[in-house]
């Protein structure tokens, strides 16, 4: 089994985040491609998940951190999945959840 992690600091508030990240909807759309399926197995209010699928299991992880919050993503994969697939899956989910949504101060 091949353990891959990844973090980034997103500015964003870890309520907002955590309304994103803990959905199952939504954590199996930003996965799905490269492991299946997600089922959420463990939850920690607002702090931390674990999730499985056919080809992986992992966490989810959230702490306040300055102006944002500080998000770890780990696998364990199984022998079939790929870890650089893998890797770019797990950087494409923050990349998807640290993306702004709105302009502020805009006027439309």
């Amino acid at each position: 089994m091949i353990n891959i992690e990844t973090q980034r600091t997103l500015v964003k508030s870890p309520p907002e985040l955590w309304s994103e990240l803990s959905d199952p909807a939504v954590l199996t759309r930003l996965l799905e491609q490269q492991f299946g399926e997600i089922r959420i197995t463990r939850v920690t209010a607002e702090t931390s998940l674990g999730w499985t699928s056919a080809n992986a299991h992992g966490t989810v992880e959230l702490a306040a951190s300055g102006w944002g919050t500080k998000v770890r993503l780990s696998a364990a994969l199984h022998d079939a999945t790929p870890p650089e697939q893998a890797q770019a899956a797990l950087v494409g989910v923050l990349d998807e959840v640290g993306a702004a949504r709105h302009r502020p101060f805009s006027r439309a």
